[in-house]
């Protein structure tokens, strides 16, 4: 089995979990086994793993411990509002507009706050209860495929002193406590309950996630550690007949720093300092590669294999607006998407219906994009669309794309854009877009952070519809680079090597 190691899977994607996703589709098709594994513990796991086409195939440590991994649970369905009025009698007060209630007792007193997480009360999320002076005192979560999975216990304060995970049959597995005198909670013991006929005591998380990779695996296995800052020392720390390679997401280096004597980067600090503990590390790009070589002598072999591959998509160029731009990113500091807001603010005088479609989520980041945008009156040529699951229909639509990041691991969202036909006018900044976007063939690279330049580019490109045609052509045509068959072949390659 190989395991893609991260932290947790959300109701929107990071790039570190859309990559992972895209490796499991590729070793599906490839005819390996694989699963992702996560190390935090999240009640709508499975929900999420549905939601992106990976259901059974995704688990955390917390479903290896209480006995609830995929194939061992069948959804179970409660009616909880009958339960509540009908055999406790109790009162049950909808919170407006919400899906939340409060729960009363016979006697008025405030017992309950529920949520729900669909309108039609099908999947209970979580449970307050409350004292008789109203202080919440536990909060129960239940797992989206409806049984009841942790209890935390509050202390006035609402600080958590202990949590408790059960199994299916509501015997305690897991227990957490924590020092609640600081000024913030600190674990002080982790109780694996009855596990193989007796208990396991940890202090930390690194030591209780490291025992979960030694008892899950075996010398036939892999670990892809995605999430080093988390996760790499957990694995390190396995026993030595378990292979671990490392997966380099972004550039290890902090912004502008020397290949050679620069500094690192926290998230990779930790694998780079205790080589002799992986197996492998892999990167997306040759650059990367040589820019890690060029200052270590002492690493495992460093292999490329780019975190995403492209399928092939019916691409129409009739249609498309020729002034219809798309930003697929997070909303975070280092995408730089004030850059993109600001070209369209100076080309919307020429190009009145310019349009800048921005898909990604972050709410610092959109509250300053919104703000901009009023400031300007722009709201008919910049629209924050937020987080979206599938993006084709909005690739079809558009004719190009923007990437303004301080720093790439590789940049799946131009990968991404050129399998569709849409070309990409990006920074050509380290690593990435160099070795997906030809300056001129299939886009254009602009010096980093030069808006001055990437106005200019952009406006190039508006200006000339029959070199647009020619560019979302060759973007189209650039994309087999990354066929799904060329990545299995690179991963075939590193699994024969191991």
């Amino acid at each position: 089995m190989y395991y893609f190691v991260g932290t947790g899977l959300g109701l929107k994607l990071t790039g570190i979990e859309k990559a992972q996703l895209n490796r499991l589709a590729l070793f599906d098709a490839a005819g390996y086994q694989a699963r992702c594994v996560y190390v935090t513990y999240n009640p709508r796991l499975h929900e999420h793993a549905a939601r992106f086409g990976a259901e059974g195939k995704c688990f955390s440590l917390y479903d290896f411990f209480q006995g609830t991994m995929p194939e061992a649970v069948t959804k179970i369905h409660h009616d909880w509002m009958h339960y509540w009025q009908a055999v406790c009698h109790f009162k049950v007060i909808q919170v407006p507009n919400t899906t939340d209630f409060r729960v009363l007792d016979t006697d008025g007193q405030y017992l309950m706050y529920v949520h729900f997480v669909d309108a039609g009360r099908q999947q209970l999320d979580y449970v307050n209860y409350f004292d008789n002076q109203s202080v919440k005192v536990r909060r129960e979560f239940y797992d989206n495929r409806g049984f009841l999975s942790r209890t935390s216990f509050l202390v006035k304060h609402q600080e958590v002193h202990t949590e408790v995970y059960y199994d299916l049959q509501g015997q305690v597995k897991i227990i957490k406590q924590y020092d609640i005198t600081g000024p913030e909670p600190k674990l002080r013991l982790i109780t694996l309950k009855n596990y193989q006929q007796r208990d396991f005591f940890f202090n930390t998380e690194q030591a209780f996630q490291t025992f979960f990779f030694n008892e899950l695996g075996t010398a036939d296995d892999v670990y892809f550690c995605d999430r080093n800052r988390q996760t790499a020392a957990a694995l390190g720390h396995t026993r030595p007949a378990i292979r671990v390679c490392s997966v380099l997401h972004s550039t290890h280096l902090r912004i502008g720093e020397d290949v050679v004597s620069g500094h690192l980067k926290s998230v990779y600090r930790y694998v780079l300092a205790h080589p002799d503990q992986f197996h492998r590390i892999i990167v997306s790009t040759e650059h990367q590669k040589r820019d890690l070589l060029a200052r270590y002598d002492n690493l495992p072999p460093v292999v490329v294999i780019p975190v995403g591959y492209t399928t092939v998509h019916p691409v129409k160029i009739d249609g498309r607006d020729p002034h219809r731009i798309i930003s697929v990113a997070r909303y975070s500091p280092e995408k730089q998407l004030p850059h993109q807001l600001e070209v369209v603010r100076r080309l919307v005088g020429e190009f009145p219906d310019l349009t800048l479609q921005l898909f990604g989520h972050g709410q610092k980041i959109e509250m300053q994009m919104r703000q901009f945008i009023q400031a300007n009156h722009l709201e008919k040529n910049i629209v924050i669309r937020g987080f979206l699951p599938n993006l084709a229909e909005e690739y079809q639509r558009a004719s190009l794309a923007l990437m303004t990041s301080v720093e790439e691991g590789f940049s799946l969202a131009t990968m991404e854009a050129e399998s569709y036909g849409v070309p990409v006018i990006g920074y050509r900044i380290a690593y990435g877009p160099e070795d997906i976007i030809e300056d001129g063939v299939n886009g254009y690279l602009v010096t980093p952070n030069d808006v001055d330049e990437l106005t200019m580019k952009v406006r190039q490109y508006l200006q000339h519809p029959e070199r647009q045609a020619q560019l979302i052509t060759n973007a189209y045509n650039s994309a087999t680079r990354y066929s799904k068959q060329t990545i299995i072949e690179k991963w075939r390659q590193l699994i024969a090597a191991l």
